[in-house]
């Protein structure tokens, strides 16, 4: 018989989020956080993410994180694996650790999507990386992959 494992989970309920902090991910993409690591002991992070028109997500995979992706406003092209998918308000997409994704906003509005990340330990130094690199223009991938387990194709 096994032993009985009880895990303390905590509840978390955000009201008005403010959306100041943006990270900028990739050019036209900026996503906020959420529910951060600090409310969950890292265990996932929840992210609200806009896409301009013209914006893409670059093609990549997580080696220790899988990621939800639930679109709340416009439609974005997606490759997840090999798979390509046109997706809406509505729809949810899963991308498991392992697998990769790229994403497009081929339409003339905004898309609007809520991410979450599980685990959220290192998502949040990830963001702040990425966002400090794409601001500056310069991509150092190596470093990415090394510290974040994320791997660009």
């Amino acid at each position: 018989m096994a032993d009985k494992i009880e895990a303390t989970r905590k509840q978390v309920v955000i009201q008005h989020w403010d959306g100041s902090k943006k990270y900028m991910m990739a050019p036209n993409e900026y996503v906020g956080v959420v529910v951060g690591k600090e409310a969950t002991d890292g265990e996932y992070v929840i992210s609200d993410g806009v896409m301009a028109p013209g914006g893409a997500v670059p093609d990549h995979y997580h080696k220790w994180e899988d990621q939800t992706f639930h679109i709340l406003q416009g439609t974005v092209d997606a490759k997840i694996g090999d798979t390509w998918v046109s997706t809406g308000a509505g729809d949810t997409i899963h991308c498991p650790r392992g697998v990769s994704h790229y994403m497009k906003n081929n339409s003339d509005q905004d898309v609007r999507m809520i991410s979450y990340i599980f685990p959220g330990d290192r998502v949040e130094a990830f963001m702040a990386e990425t966002s400090r690199q794409n601001e500056i223009g310069e991509q150092d991938f190596e470093l990415i992959e090394r510290e974040f387990g994320v791997v660009y194709l």
